[in-house]
């Protein structure tokens, strides 16, 4: 008797936890309207091949017959005319620095001659000034940092020129005399114990110019470079060159970058030269991005074979001018949209009004693809299209082509996309 009762009170006690669960799902299915929402915003994702690649210019080399030492009067990158002097010839390496030494003095007398006369006009607010001390530091690490020692040197007087401006402008001090006659004195010095230039050279060829050579200036032929294939760029070496060389002009503004790629990198590449799509480079040791290129060949031995991408360029700097090997960042197709993670995508009807045949407006509905959106407290079901997928979200089109989608609304930047809820539909108030 005592044990009838045990098991009657047990399956009692279990009814009621079972008829509690079922309420409890009821209620949460139905009465429960707590949402978690993101925000819809725009967002750009981009195919990438990367790749180590070699950099064709058409190139001329300088030659210097007469012993001395030069002194460049032009940088890297700088666009030379025929015949325009582009260094001087000292006796010796002494004569060559202490010239250097009096432009740079020149330079820096013409600077603080400015800085003294701005003091008497409108100066430049502080916040200008500092913001070129804070970019001036900054660049003064990164040309460190990557090794271009040079450049670092440059950002160091640039910086020094703005504490000055800086001085100007607080009033702390009111001109620059006395430096400039410090500056003076010195050039005057330098002047007097060294020797005046013996020659002048200058460049046979109008274009950039680059004051090193690196072998690789005629390792591959500049005019045929839709006929390289894999194996010439495998066996591309330093060509020996006369030891007169003492700079190059690129000659063509036009250059080339050359890559080894994959076939199914081949197969997309050829299907953006046939739409005559642009492709944009980087090259990130040089600090050099998105240089617009197009696709001048794509050659492989057969399609299922790796083969090699041959780019045309014809933006130049004196980082391109220097380049030769760089790992490079070819950006192939970039799509953007509204970014929305893939948890919010779900399946819903959407309705719109359409005339038949007889022309009377008749009603469609159709399931398809889309987002709850939170508009106020009502829950709005919007259609989607999607451009890319990842696996954890897409991205969305903002303006569709006609006929993409089946109804006339879809997701706009900033709209609440719901991410998390329970019991969702069209129309549904939140409160």
């Amino acid at each position: 008797m005592d044990k009838l009762l045990f098991k009657r009170i047990i399956i009692g006690l279990l009814s009621v936890c079972i008829v509690a669960y079922v309420v409890f799902l009821f209620v949460s299915a139905n009465f429960t309207n707590s949402v978690e929402t993101e925000e819809a915003v725009s967002s750009t994702v981009s195919d990438v091949i990367h790749a180590k690649a070699f950099i064709v210019r058409e190139e001329s080399y300088i030659s210097n017959g007469e012993n001395g030492v030069l002194s460049y009067n032009v940088e890297d990158g700088d666009n030379v005319s025929k015949y325009q002097s582009i260094a001087d010839i000292y006796r010796n390496e002494t004569d060559a620095v202490s010239r250097n030494r009096i432009k740079n003095i020149n330079k820096k007398i013409r600077s603080l001659k400015s800085l003294s006369q701005s003091y008497y006009k409108d100066s430049v607010g502080f916040d200008t000034i500092n913001t070129q001390i804070n970019n001036n530091i900054f660049s003064i690490a990164e040309n460190v940092n990557n090794g271009k020692l040079i450049d670092a040197n440059s950002s160091c007087e640039n910086l020094l020129l703005s504490i000055c401006e800086r001085q100007i402008t607080t009033g702390s001090v009111r001109n620059f005399s006395a430096k400039i006659n410090e500056l003076r004195k010195e050039r005057e010095k330098i002047k007097n114990n060294c020797h005046s230039k013996i020659g002048t050279l200058s460049s046979d060829k109008a274009g950039y110019f680059v004051s090193t050579c690196d072998g690789y200036e005629k390792s591959l032929n500049y005019h045929k470079m839709k006929d390289l294939n894999i194996n010439k760029f495998n066996n591309i070496k330093k060509k020996k060159y006369s030891s007169n060389a003492v700079g190059k002009v690129v000659t063509n503004p036009v250059w080339y970058l050359a890559c080894k790629i994959s076939a199914d990198d081949a197969v997309i590449l050829s299907k953006l030269q046939n739409e005559g799509i642009q492709l944009f480079v980087s090259m990130p040791a040089i600090m050099t991005e998105n240089i617009p290129s197009s696709i001048y060949s794509i050659n492989q031995k057969s399609k299922k074979d790796d083969g090699i991408l041959v780019l045309s360029c014809d933006y130049m700097d004196k980082n391109i001018a220097n380049a030769r090997y760089e790992n490079s960042d070819i950006t192939t197709v970039s799509y953007t949209g509204l970014k929305v993670s893939k948890r919010a995508i779900h399946e819903d009807f959407v309705k719109k009004t359409v005339k038949d045949k007889n022309g009377k407006k008749v009603a469609k509905r159709k399931k398809v693809q889309g987002v709850y959106v939170l508009h106020g407290s009502e829950l709005i079901f919007k259609e989607i299209s999607i451009v890319y997928s990842s696996s954890d979200y897409v991205l969305c089109d903002t303006e569709p082509k006609e006929g993409i989608l089946f109804s006339d609304e879809t997701l706009q930047l900033y709209d609440q996309v719901v991410i998390k809820g329970d019991n969702l539909y069209d129309g549904k108030v939140i409160e």
